[in-house]
């Protein structure tokens, strides 16, 4: 399995990203279901390119693109962490594609921002893919939110919040949260 990743182009690809990501329900979302025209409008508010935010396209064989990631909150990389979101097509789900997806960015961020100390990752407590995928790639759970994210059925869920910190990602071990102090 061959994956790569490219920078997303808003002036030549948006009608690509717009299939993506009206193509199938994203279930551990606020809005699992997005229009085109809400796509449409999100890329043209310079939700997905721009000064602090970056999108790239997860290519699998070359061709097919099968996912994205976005990275947010990039403006205030000296001060804080960057976030991001990950979405990679059903049928592309279970492959291993996550895990490689997320390694690339954090390597794609520490190797870029000599001083960026740690990157973030959230997700939904029953998003336990995701949660597996940062667990393999290094990440640590240092937050548990309780019905803190608000799900399509107005019902809150539990959020979890993972980090890396470049130091563990640069010796391979993951520093464990002192949970008792």
């Amino acid at each position: 399995m061959e994956i790569s990743f490219k920078k997303f182009e808003p002036q030549s690809e948006s009608e690509a990203l717009v299939s993506l990501l009206a193509s199938q329900p994203w279930p551990f979302h606020v809005h699992s279901k997005v229009s085109e025209k809400q796509i449409q409008q999100s890329i043209q508010e310079g939700n997905y390119s721009g000064e602090s935010v970056q999108t790239f396209w997860i290519i699998f064989n070359k061709t097919e693109r099968v996912g994205i990631i976005k990275l947010f909150e990039m403006d205030d990389l000296e001060d804080g962490s960057p976030l991001f979101d990950i979405r990679i097509l059903n049928e592309f789900q279970g492959t291993g594609i996550g895990q490689i997806a997320v390694k690339w960015l954090t390597g794609y961020l520490f190797k870029g921002w000599p001083s960026l100390n740690r990157i973030e990752g959230t997700t939904r407590v029953d998003n336990i893919s995701m949660r597996k995928v940062l667990h393999n790639c290094g990440y640590v759970k240092e937050g548990h939110y309780r019905k803190s994210w608000p799900a399509e059925n107005g019902i809150l869920q539990d959020t979890v919040r993972y980090s890396i910190l470049r130091d563990d990602w640069q010796s391979g071990n993951p520093t464990p949260v002192n949970w008792a102090d």
